[in-house]
């Protein structure tokens, strides 16, 4: 989705440290997952502007809460708007 909107200068903060790790490393293991963090790698090295870091899941409560809620849905979607409930949420997080 970042790369077809043509998005830059985007941080991906992941609250899995495994995944961080293997994302960060040079090599990646010769297994399913390596095969899937090998592409997200090559997505990742497209643009420059791309990076990620670790953050602790406690940290993480947006994505967690919006995540619970998508999943209550019969149907996922993407969320394209946030409702305006969510804003203080948000704003309180990236304070």
């Amino acid at each position: 989705m970042a790369i077809s909107n043509s998005l830059h200068n985007l941080k991906f903060e992941m609250d899995s440290k495994t995944l961080v790790t293997t994302l960060q490393a040079l090599n990646v293991p010769c297994n399913v997952f390596g095969d899937l963090v090998f592409e997200c790698k090559i997505l990742l090295s497209s643009n420059p502007d791309y990076a990620v870091s670790f953050i602790k899941r406690q940290k993480n409560m947006v994505a967690h809460n919006i995540v619970r809620t998508d999943l209550s849905h019969p149907s996922p979607h993407i969320f394209h708007d946030v409702s305006s409930t969510w804003y203080p949420l948000i704003i309180s997080e990236m304070q």
